[in-house]
């Protein structure tokens, strides 16, 4: 299921949990969609934490395209991505991951987690934007 909220804005929270269904992708790259048109600020929760393991080769595609055509306004509007994880080894590295997003990435087990982390990067956007 996937699902998208945004009452905690600038804090939005994505999540894509249990069986997924061709819908729940499409629903998620509709969102990415709207994403890339976002002019104010946020920061992203990213949950995943799906049964069958993937999304569909075709749905990754798209993700990757869309981040490649949307990195630069990315790099501008979100001040930081947690991604919830909670089946991954958290020794496993993400090093690569990390170092291909133009903004503040970290991923963590469990959702508690996140918002300590998002609203000291909040705090540091707003900073380095006073700074400008």
């Amino acid at each position: 299921m996937f699902t998208f909220d945004t009452t905690s804005d600038p804090f939005l929270r994505m999540s894509l949990t249990g069986t997924v269904t061709a819908a729940d992708e499409q629903d998620y790259l509709e969102t990415l969609a709207l994403l890339a048109q976002r002019q104010s600020p946020f920061g992203l929760i990213s949950i995943i934490d799906i049964e069958s393991g993937e999304v569909t080769h075709e749905t990754r595609r798209a993700q990757n395209m869309w981040f490649k055509q949307n990195r630069a306004h990315l790099a501008e509007v979100c001040f930081g991505l947690v991604r919830v994880r909670p089946q991954i080894d958290p020794e496993e590295s993400d090093e690569t991951f990390v170092r291909a997003m133009p903004f503040p990435t970290r991923r963590v087990a469990r959702e508690d987690e996140v918002l300590p982390i998002l609203r000291d990067w909040l705090d540091l956007s707003n900073s380095k934007r006073g700074q400008a």
